[in-house]
């Protein structure tokens, strides 16, 4: 019988993807009737005295026969091997990783926590009860990681877009394509440059591009693009500060763009596309990862990187019609499938899968 299904990260952080989908699982397990609480290494301060410090999970008391400790993984952290030796059912849940060889020239600190979490990853899977991923992507590189050990695992899409107070978007002028996410090199902003420059110069002589993220230790990345945006000569069309926003600022510039657009090359699941089709946005997006299960067909998906038919892409969705509207309504469609009710028959099959029964 297990009472307590508790999770475990290295970053408790407020207004990220992983933070968001941390408190709507603990709300999720509470309504199950499991007793949940969130164990972390860092807390952010506005999540002052919802979580608790990672080491009391080793206190004598913390857990009982049966209960179970989620460990969330997306970096390197010294916690990986704190939950290895928790006296708990241990189960893994994989945000996914990127590849160092992104960060290798950018940030050397990057480059090295990314590749401690990969090996943390190879480390973990064999030694859990089982994983949970947000995508099939990141379940099958999980299990790929674990050198083919037989490991359950399962599928269940957790995320938060209620922070932002999703609203129907009201494109203003100029035509804007927004893109939200951290600076840095997966992302591949110079292709979304290239890209509205190319738009510019062909269809749309107006077109602005907006970037929001925060460059983080990526800085040098930050002043590589910063150098291309000049030397395109667009200047004056396109904002990339790589500064943290507020969640009111970001929601303001999903309310008000005509467009989102993501030249990613390494998603494990990419939730700023799910919050686009919340403000009513349409979608046009790389297909890299598990950018297309995403997507589940609400947007359009584009195999190459060619500035070109980006561009006519752009121009398409822009000039509004029965495209336009197709993609907004499949949009609304499938976030339908992200609801409190399907999501938590997913985490329901999980758990009785790993024979976590609630006390």
């Amino acid at each position: 019988m297990t009472r307590a299904v508790h999770q475990l990260l290295p970053v408790f952080s407020y207004g990220d993807a992983i933070g968001g989908a941390t408190v709507r699982t603990q709300r999720m397990l509470r309504k199950l009737g499991y007793r949940s609480e969130i164990f972390a290494g860092l807390i952010d301060r506005r999540f002052a005295g919802s979580a608790f410090p990672a080491a009391d999970l080793l206190t004598p008391s913390a857990l009982d026969p049966g209960d179970a400790v989620l460990y969330r993984l997306s970096v390197g952290s010294p916690l990986a091997r704190t939950f290895e030796s928790l006296p708990a059912r241990r189960v893994l849940w994989f945000h996914n990783i990127t590849p160092p060889e992104y960060f290798r020239q950018v940030s050397e600190t990057v480059a090295y926590w990314t590749e401690r979490g990969w090996n943390d990853l190879r480390r973990l899977v064999p030694r859990v009860d089982g994983v949970i991923a947000d995508s099939s992507f990141n379940l099958h590189e999980a299990q790929q990681a674990g050198g083919g050990a037989e490991v359950p695992g399962w599928v269940v899409p957790i995320f938060d877009v209620a922070r932002l107070r999703p609203r129907a978007s009201h494109p203003t002028a100029p035509p804007t394509i927004l893109f939200v996410g951290r600076v840095a090199p997966s992302k591949c902003h110079e292709d979304l440059i290239r890209a509205v420059a190319a738009l510019r110069a062909t269809a749309h002589p107006e077109a602005r591009l907006t970037m929001l993220g925060t460059a983080d230790d990526c800085t040098p990345y930050l002043t590589s693009l910063q150098r291309l945006i000049a030397q395109m000569g667009v200047g004056d069309a396109v904002a990339l500060t790589g500064k943290r926003s507020t969640d009111g600022e970001v929601a303001a510039a999903y309310a008000s763009a005509t467009l989102f657009a993501s030249a990613s090359e390494h998603e494990g699941f990419c939730v700023p596309l799910l919050e686009a089709m919340a403000f009513g946005l349409p979608v046009v997006a790389h297909d890299a990862g598990a950018v297309a299960e995403t997507i589940g067909g609400a947007g359009l998906v584009l195999g190459t990187k060619d500035p070109l038919v980006w561009a006519e892409a752009f121009n398409r969705v822009m000039d509004g019609g029965d495209l336009r509207r197709g993609l907004v309504a499949a949009g609304r469609r499938r976030l339908g499938d992200f609801d409190d009710g399907h999501v938590e028959a997913r985490l329901r099959e999980a758990l009785r899968g790993l024979a976590l029964s609630a006390g």
